[in-house]
């Protein structure tokens, strides 16, 4: 990764700390936040070792086939807006790819990028909320397998994930993807894109479709109807009943 080529291909300057390795790029600027940092950051690894999605569950982050970035922010809203920092990733991610792969290309409520029914991305936001109920810090952790790996993904994802180009990409194709990225997020979060929701929607990968709601032990079937303006998943149970689920509220599974 080129520190000097990103900066030449993002349109905002920021604070950029590239690691070859790291336990987890939102972890360091969690740390960060807690401290008191107030500028916003750029934090790339090239691999983490301990890469973390939604859940708790496990990212797989190795060296040489992916890209993992976190940003650090300061929104000025409520914690329970923070969804909306998750789904302006998304779409930057979305529309990232489709420049680059033209297959199809869906983002899974809430937080997940697919290519072809396949995982290429994952996101994770992250924060601290102080006594008036806002958002004291945000940390938005984006993890992207650019390439696939020579021998193939683990037996555990090979199912069920993919990566933007099948072998060898052009070159600092890195910087460019990440540049790609933040400059979409920041034209949406600096309030210069605001069509980003109405995107958001034509990308839902489980619109229609039949889905398991998991939520603890408890799992219950559902189908998604549609995604709300607050970018929750609107869905219709067994009972007909129609209810409106947020993302801190449940896993969904497709059935």
């Amino acid at each position: 990764m080129d520190k000097k080529i990103l900066e030449q291909c993002l349109n905002q300057k920021l604070n950029i700390t590239i690691f070859q390795e790291l336990d987890s790029t939102n972890n360091y600027l969690k740390k960060l936040g807690l401290q008191g940092e107030k500028e916003t950051q750029l934090v790339i690894a090239e691999s983490q070792t301990g890469g973390r999605g939604r859940m708790g569950r496990a990212f797989y982050s190795p060296n040489g086939t992916g890209i993992y970035f976190s940003l650090l922010l300061h929104p000025k809203f409520s914690a329970e807006k923070s969804l909306f920092l998750t789904v302006m990733a998304a779409v930057s991610v979305a529309e990232t790819v489709m420049k680059y792969n033209k297959n199809d290309v869906k983002i899974k409520w809430v937080n997940d990028i697919y290519i072809d029914g396949k995982k290429v991305c994952g996101i994770l936001t992250e924060g601290a909320i102080n006594s008036n109920k806002m958002l004291d810090y945000a940390v938005v952790g984006i993890g992207i397998n650019i390439i696939a790996p020579e021998n193939g993904f683990p037996d555990e994802i090979k199912g069920i994930a993919t990566a933007i180009f099948p072998g060898n990409a052009e070159k600092n194709i890195k910087e460019k993807i990440v540049a790609d990225v933040v400059n979409k997020f920041f034209g949406m979060y600096n309030g210069e894109d605001n069509n980003y929701i109405k995107r958001y929607k034509e990308y839902s990968y489980l619109t229609g479709k039949e889905i398991n709601i998991i939520s603890g032990e408890n799992i219950r079937p559902a189908t998604v109807i549609d995604i709300t303006d607050d970018c929750h998943l609107l869905v219709k149970n067994e009972n007909g009943e129609v209810e409106e689920i947020s993302s801190g509220d449940v896993s969904v599974r497709i059935k």
